[in-house]
């Protein structure tokens, strides 16, 4: 019996906060779960899985289900549908930049020698 070698497909998860200032007074902290994989091509890629949104009023935290429905009595269901799409679009691309462009040097600062 002989055992050979063919390849390594490497992947990593990899979970990432970030802030979005939507404005003065509403800041979204997302959570970003992503699978990242190797492209022989391109280097990283990023495939997002989910993302969790904490809605932020004056600097304060605020319950998820308290900002939705005040924000629906403000500016109604499908302004609310936008913003929550256009904050976790904003966050999957800052994550994607991040790893496209120093993917490499975040797994130095991650892994300890």
């Amino acid at each position: 019996m002989r055992a050979v070698h063919l390849n390594d497909q490497i992947s990593f998860n990899m979970n990432t906060n970030v802030a979005i200032h939507v404005d003065p007074m509403i800041r979204a902290e997302v959570m970003v779960y992503a699978y990242v994989y190797g492209d022989k091509k391109t280097g990283f890629k990023l495939d997002t899985m989910d993302t969790e949104i904490t809605w932020y009023l004056n600097g304060k935290r605020v319950k998820p289900d308290g900002f939705r429905e005040l924000y629906v009595k403000l500016y109604g269901k499908e302004s609310l549908n936008t913003l929550i799409k256009d904050v976790c679009t904003e966050a999957e691309k800052l994550v994607e930049g991040r790893v496209t462009t120093s993917f490499a040097d975040l797994l130095n600062d991650a892994v300890p020698y």
